[in-house]
């Protein structure tokens, strides 16, 4: 079926361009009660405001898409041609990976878990297919594991701890925000049964060990994890982060502001480029249905292509080689990737950048739209073990129907079968 032309919300009342002095003006796009996007949303949960999207046609193509039924099988990965390139991963034997302190976590939170829960959290192993069926949107569209905001404050805390040991504290301080975030947004429409700080899903896979591969998956609006562990090993892929708005401006976590360093360091990188660079880099100055391909373009990923249900997409290399920068701009390329990468605790991050610097020769450096200080864009840095996207989105609860700088997706995969640890499994002889 094809994608529908808007989210379905859409209202002729609706700015198409945001009114403002600064680049972030969500207070003049917050929607009524009685709005399309958000009505009723204060009397349903999670799952009956799902179902209450199946009767509007364009979320139902997006739930459609995101149901179980349409996992791509088998998997292959994501790749630049159809065909994975074998041999680019090379995962030392001790990468520093806080395995244990992991386990000590998990440990934790089965001691306070019913029967029922441990029976409900537990999903089978990381190879299954299941492992890849997390989405991003609110929509609760494949329930299973733990939600959170069905878990007692304890629960909660102890599903936050695993974050925590798993990550930097940079990147935890980042996975909380997007938690915070969503429940801010709940805060502005009213809705804080289906948009709030626990309104995730927790699912582990595999037996906690220091020798056999194991991990989670932590998913709901706007983040998405899966998380793989193999000894001191670890692999973060593929990740989904967002924000709608991209900051809180009230109560006690105002001035929490998401993806800045992604968002302001890549405008510079474009913005102080050659010329001639720009132009190599810019795929379109529209960002559009109608400036892209049909396949480059849908009302909910808009621009971005690794998000959920893309394990196999195909997406060739497009823009400009970054050896072609000059060397102090390379350098912002590599400051975007630590920015995207910063929930590895810093050990692992070590690894994954010097296998990003060995392939910076590969990579490419692609961009929409325009970049003035106020535009709104897309960019992407893609490379044999890269595939790291940006992009600022058209409302879904908020009301603007061209892209604006509030609503910001971020994608975060591993070509040739990085993501969901398969190059980790494989290179120790291990069922992927």
């Amino acid at each position: 079926m094809a994608a529908p032309v808007n989210s379905g919300y859409v209202q002729t009342s609706d700015p198409s361009k945001p009114s403002s002095d600064a680049a972030v003006p969500f207070r003049d796009l917050i929607p009524s009660s009685s709005h399309p996007r958000i009505a009723g949303i204060v009397d349903h949960t999670a799952h009956s405001w799902c179902e209450s999207r199946r009767q509007i046609e364009a979320p139902a193509w997006l739930i459609n898409r995101l149901d179980a039924k349409n996992l791509e099988k088998p998997y292959k990965g994501f790749t630049s041609d159809g065909n994975v390139r074998e041999g680019l991963y090379n995962y030392v034997e001790d990468e520093g990976a806080p395995t244990e302190e992991v386990m000590a976590r998990t440990a934790d939170l089965f001691k306070i878990l019913s029967d029922e829960q441990k029976d409900q959290v537990q999903c089978g192993e990381v190879t299954d297919d299941d492992f890849r069926l997390w989405s991003n949107p609110e929509l609760y569209v494949n329930p299973g594991g733990l939600r959170l905001d069905e878990c007692s404050s304890e629960v909660q805390t102890a599903i936050h701890a695993i974050l925590k040991a798993s990550s930097s504290p940079e990147g935890y301080e980042k996975i909380l925000g997007c938690c915070l975030t969503n429940d801010f947004l709940g805060h502005l429409v009213n809705g804080k049964r289906v948009l709030n700080e626990h309104s995730y899903n927790f699912r582990l896979f595999g037996v906690p060990s220091t020798s056999a591969p194991w991990g989670y998956t932590f998913f709901g609006h706007h983040l998405c994890l899966a998380v793989v562990f193999l000894g001191k090993r670890m692999v973060f892929g593929p990740t989904f982060m967002g924000a709608e708005p991209d900051r809180i401006d009230e109560g006690p976590y105002a001035g929490l502001r998401l993806f800045r360093a992604e968002e302001m360091e890549s405008l510079k990188l474009m913005q102080t480029l050659p010329k001639e660079l720009q132009d190599k880099a810019t795929l379109s100055k529209g960002m559009d249905g109608n400036s892209l391909a049909a396949d480059r373009w849908n009302p909910f990923d808009e621009r971005h292509l690794g998000g959920a249900r893309q394990d196999n997409r195909i997406v060739p290399y497009e823009g400009c080689l970054v050896s072609e920068f000059p060397p102090g701009k390379q350098e912002m390329i590599i400051n975007l990737f630590k920015a995207f990468n910063e929930y590895y605790p810093a050990p692992v991050l070590e690894h994954r950048l010097a296998l990003f610097k060995e392939h910076l020769n590969e990579t490419y450096f692609a961009w929409i739209g325009e970049f003035g200080d106020e535009d709104p864009y897309y960019y992407r840095i893609h490379s044999p073990v890269a595939f790291m996207e940006l992009d600022f989105h058209c409302g879904i609860f908020l009301t603007n129907t061209t892209p604006a700088r509030c609503h910001i997706h971020t994608v975060n995969r591993l070509p040739n079968r990085g993501d969901y640890g398969k190059a980790l499994l494989e290179q120790n002889g291990l069922k992927s």
